[in-house]
């Protein structure tokens, strides 16, 4: 493909090739508490065959950096990890071999990597091209045969959707996101389009994660076609100031938007809904909240997760250790939960429990629809440090 072309010629044929499903035995972990919470799904969700599995980029900068997994053992949950050697950030896993995931650097990192989960091996690392870093995610095509990883070319501040195919790993092509510092992207449910969270945030490696254009910064949620790249629709808050940062989508295409606050850039201390709601064909609707909860976000949201069977998006604040629940639809305020420096946030298999993760190791579940804890599936793992997001995924039997 013409890298320097926005419309990446993607075949319709690889877009539309069957998957295929491997798998062959898990390596070893440690075991730490009971794995109630497994055999509950697996009991309640039996027509999914396969175990739930929750991944996470861990550590810091004393213990090193990985890829973690907290999976079902014979006994306890078992944590199994792959050494990065850069700080993580979101993972996707693959769509046609189940068993790797890919880890994104932290903004504004240049690497990612790929890990078989039954072995604990890294199977490739990627590195960014020339004047390009990562901005901590990406997705695979319906196939796994395309990935889409959001960078920027920090020389000339452009956002972009870079796709490398994955029997290789090399870059295929590039599209244009239509704005500055791409952040999360996700696959839409007809599985023919892209949507983007584009930041509006300009950085640069040599200045860290300082922003470097606050007066003029334009975060806007678009839409793009998988095939071509092309613009379908690009949608922004009423506060530019207002980055939209993270995505979760639900089946029937509705989207949940976490944003981050950029408050030195404002002209005002007025108070700024920080969660939104897009529907398809509708403009982004504002999640509203009493007063006192808006300011214990401090101006911050770190992951949302979206919970399909309540219809309920949920939303993480480590700057405020708390998280808070909206249904989609009403646009109402259903809970909230205070947790120390919480921010993965991801929901489990069988769609009873939101899963909250922190840095020291902690996990938390809370009933969808009671928002209440259950404190008997508490879990802490010693000497772990849960990074900023968390996914539950199924691994094929032959894992466990």
């Amino acid at each position: 493909m013409n890298k320097q072309n926005n419309s990446a010629a993607i075949s319709r044929r690889q877009l539309l090739k069957a998957t295929a499903i491997a798998g062959t035995a898990i390596a070893g972990g440690s075991a730490l508490l009971p794995s109630s919470v497994w055999a509950a799904g697996k009991n309640q969700d039996a027509a999914i065959a396969g175990t739930e599995t929750w991944i996470s980029a861990q550590g810091n900068a004393d213990t090193g950096y990985f890829a973690s997994w907290i999976t079902d053992g014979e006994y306890q949950p078992l944590v199994q990890s792959a050494a990065s050697g850069f700080r993580g950030h979101a993972l996707a896993q693959h769509s046609g071999r189940p068993e790797l995931l890919v880890m994104f650097a932290r903004r504004p990192g240049t690497h990612a990597l790929v890990v078989n989960m039954l072995t604990g091996e890294v199977e490739q690392r990627i590195e960014c091209a020339e004047h390009h870093h990562m901005h901590g995610h990406g997705c695979f095509d319906q196939t796994g045969e395309l990935l889409f990883t959001t960078e920027s070319n920090y020389q000339t501040g452009v956002g972009k959707l870079v796709i490398r195919n994955t029997r290789s790993w090399q870059v295929e092509g590039e599209f244009l996101t239509h704005g500055i510092g791409p952040h999360d992207v996700h696959l839409m449910p007809d599985q023919k389009t892209l949507v983007v969270a584009n930041g509006g945030l300009l950085t640069h490696p040599d200045s860290g994660r300082k922003v470097l254009n606050l007066d003029t910064m334009d975060p806007s949620l678009v839409y793009l076609s998988l095939y071509n790249g092309e613009l379908i629709s690009q949608h922004r808050l009423p506060e530019s100031k207002a980055s939209i940062r993270h995505l979760a989508v639900a089946n029937d295409g509705t989207v949940a938007v976490a944003t981050q606050l950029q408050r030195p850039a404002m002209t005002d201390n007025r108070l700024v809904p920080l969660g939104a709601i897009h529907k398809p064909g509708a403009e982004m609707q504002l999640l509203q909240c009493p007063e006192s909860l808006t300011v214990a976000f401090n101006d911050y949201m770190g992951s949302v997760a979206i919970n399909e069977k309540e219809r309920v998006a949920g939303f993480t604040s480590p700057r405020g250790d708390i998280a808070a629940f909206w249904h989609m639809d009403r646009g109402e305020l259903v809970g909230y939960h205070p947790f120390h420096d919480v921010c993965g946030l991801t929901v489990t298999r069988d769609q009873q429990y939101f899963v909250m993760s922190n840095s020291k190791g902690d996990i938390r579940l809370l009933d969808a629809l009671s928002m209440k804890e259950d404190r008997s599936h508490r879990l802490s793992f010693a000497g772990k440090h849960w990074d900023n997001h968390m996914f539950t995924i199924t691994l094929p039997d032959q894992a466990v």
